[in-house]
């Protein structure tokens, strides 16, 4: 394992998901259409976040539903 955090930001219009251990993790919608993150919709244009918790995340899926979707997740 790294000593030092490594952050990773890509924007995607395929699903997938962002892998486990990531430490904080943030979804943007930047296309037009609703997405969906963990299971929750994600309304164009909206945003959310996963903070650091104090223990890595699982595995988080998201469905883009051909919308645009900025991701940031920092392993």
């Amino acid at each position: 394992m790294d000593l030092l955090a490594n952050p990773i930001e890509f924007e995607t219009t395929n699903d997938g998901n962002v892998p486990a251990g990531a430490i904080a993790v943030s979804f943007k919608n930047t296309g037009t259409i609703n997405g969906k993150v963990n299971n929750i919709t994600l309304k164009a244009g909206e945003a959310t976040n996963y903070t650091f918790v104090g223990k890595p995340y699982k595995s988080i899926a998201y469905k883009t539903n051909g919308s645009t979707f900025k991701i940031r997740y920092t392993i």
